[in-house]
């Protein structure tokens, strides 16, 4: 464990006592600082131990250490010593640039040493020399892609620093620097954690709805995958509601079913006239959703009449997310999404889990013929959510173990074994990013929502980045031929389909593999070409279904049964085409962009 500050301070005491140019009194505090770091201790706790040390090593009157959250803004004092009750961790800020030594030290992205303030003209100096402050010395904390702010030590007495003083404070102020690196990429991988686990659960949730719905009898079936789905939402309630026709008001609309979160009201069907809403008292509302149209009441809220309606029979509802339902192409009803405590900006998630949902209920209420489909969409959801766990358990697995054979100090690894691990880390997390790139690709697809930009693209510049941050080992070899040509799409999306191509040929191909690029019709044309065994006939359509496998495995790290799929979806979205043909004994997908004029 790292020592407390009165142990630290008692640990100077007999440790750090003497020169610190002698250099022990420097590396004993260092050590302790990286201990403390390494061993997750949290930033206000670094900090108060990292203040106590170095200015006690370096026997000055006040150390500072300052944060700038983004370039031009002032700093904010994060921990200090020596300073009065005026200077209020997280509140106080000082000056960036010329204004202050700390801005001033930013801005020169080096050391800053100031023997006398008072004729210092580089900065703004009045300030410390209003606190009978006389010399000053600072660093930058560096951070992940900018600094993370200033170290920075004063005294009131006139002194010149030290070259192995600045030197003792920029090896401090780097191990504060680390340790805010890690700690951010800490929690950037726990929150990256929380979302996959949210995905699984949406998942999870539209399997059970499925569920609920294809059982084979109860009267609560609508009820329990509503109940269901609201464990995916974030809203107060989730409901939906059938149309049918009234004798005098003509089509109107019903709640049917209502899931609510305990401890917020729902919706009163005490009161069945209240309950049963004309649509012709809302006709820009009921036009939308005839037309497929998601409603967002929070966005873009009901006007005159409609918001009337929307405020007063919605029993206090402030803000709604309603999605259509469809039997066999006609409008039936709808499924949304209400929350009571703030306005909510709606999510793409949440328009997906209710596009998805609202095809299951059309299907349930469609019935007759239904029951097949619906069935092999339970199969395929829990399929998915099988191998989506089984694909991300697999690499975090891999990435956890290692990293704590990284961490053992016990292990005396060679450079070489150390790099195979590093390598292992580095492959099996871009495995991850794949995966939850096609998984994102594949949800936003589901919604509508998937998106390309057109800009003239180098397939052949595209290909080549692609192919250099694959593995090629010895056995494969991937090799570009052809002339460069320029097409119309995005480049990212681009990328990502090669990605997919490539690692679909190296997976399933042959020993052979390599990229042509042509024009031909309009049209710039990249294909990828292996000498495997290929697709059977019968298969070659279903392989650019989500979640299929044409080669009956999953078993293999990035293979969701997904890239395929959404590689087909984006050649579209962009103006073109992904085909699989299997030709002259070699299996060859063909990615077609409209040409750049």
């Amino acid at each position: 464990m790292h020592p407390t500050i009165e142990q630290a301070r008692l640990l100077q005491s007999t440790e750090l006592r003497g020169d610190l140019s002698r250099g022990s009194a420097a590396q004993v505090v260092i050590a302790h600082l990286a201990e403390s770091a390494l061993s997750g201790s949290d930033t206000p706790s670094l900090f108060a131990l990292a203040a106590e040390l170095v200015a006690d090593a370096l026997e000055v009157d006040f150390l500072t250490i300052l944060h700038q959250e983004d370039p031009g803004e002032p700093l904010v004092v994060e921990a200090g010593r020596g300073w009065g009750s005026d200077v209020t961790p997280g509140v106080t800020t000082v000056p960036s640039g010329h204004g202050s030594q700390a801005g001033f030290t930013l801005l020169a992205g080096e050391p800053v040493l100031a023997e006398d303030l008072a004729s210092d003209d580089r900065f703004e100096a009045a300030s410390y020399v209003g606190r009978n402050i006389a010399s000053g010395m600072s660093v930058v904390i560096p951070g992940a892609s900018r600094p993370y702010g200033v170290l920075e030590v004063h005294t009131h007495a006139s002194r010149r620093f030290t070259a192995e003083q600045l030197h003792f404070l920029q090896s401090a102020a780097n191990i504060l620097g680390g340790a805010q690196t890690s700690i951010r990429t800490r929690r950037e991988a726990e929150h990256d954690a929380i979302e996959r686990e949210h995905r699984i659960q949406y998942h999870a949730a539209l399997a059970r709805c499925a569920q609920s719905l294809l059982s084979s009898g109860g009267e609560d079936r609508l009820n329990n995958a509503v109940e269901a789905l609201l464990t995916a939402s974030r809203a107060s309630s989730v409901f939906v509601e059938r149309n049918f026709v009234d004798a005098s008001a003509g089509l109107s609309s019903r709640r049917v079913a209502e899931g609510v979160v305990p401890g917020t009201a729902g919706h009163d069907t005490s009161d069945t006239d209240r309950d049963a809403v004309p649509w012709d008292w809302m006709p820009a509302t009921r036009k939308a959703l005839e037309e497929g149209e998601c409603i967002s009441e929070v966005s873009s809220p009901p006007e005159g009449s409609e918001l009337e309606i929307f405020a007063d029979d919605l029993g206090g509802v402030v803000s709604e997310l309603k999605m259509p339902v469809f039997v066999d192409g006609e409008w039936a009803g709808l499924i949304g999404l209400a929350e009571r405590e703030k306005a909510w900006e709606w999510t793409d998630d949440d328009r997906s889990l209710l596009a998805a949902a609202a095809t299951m209920i059309g299907a349930f209420w469609e019935r007759a013929g239904a029951w097949d489909a619906l069935i092999e969409m339970v199969r395929s959801k829990n399929q998915f959510l099988a191998s989506v766990s089984h694909e991300l358990r697999a690499p975090i697995t891999t990435v956890v173990g290692t990293s704590e054979i990284l961490r053992d100090e016990s292990l005396d690894l060679s450079d070489e074994e150390r790099s195979g691990l590093l390598d292992m880390v580095v492959s099996e997390g871009t495995d991850l990013v794949n995966i939850v790139s096609d998984l994102l690709a594949a949800a936003k697809a589901d919604s509508g929502t998937l998106t390309v930009s057109s800009v003239s693209v180098s397939l052949r510049a595209q290909a080549a980045q692609v192919l250099e941050g694959i593995h090629q080992d010895s056995a494969v070899r991937i090799d570009i031929s052809g002339e460069p040509v320029q097409g119309i799409g995005d480049p990212g999306r681009v990328r990502q389909i090669v990605r997919n191509l490539v690692t679909n040929a190296k997976r399933y191909g042959g020993d052979t593999i390599r990229v042509e690029l042509s024009e031909g019709n309009g049209h710039a044309i990249l294909r990828l070409c292996d000498n495997g065994s290929g697709v059977p006939e019968q298969e070659r359509e279903r392989i650019f279904e989500p979640y299929a496998s044409a080669h009956g495995t999953n078993a293999h790290s990035g293979s969701v049964g997904l890239g395929l799929a959404v590689s087909r979806e984006l050649a579209r979205l962009m103006g073109g085409d992904l085909t699989y043909r299997y030709q002259d004994g070699e299996s060859v997908f063909e990615l077609t962009l409209p040409t750049a004029s």
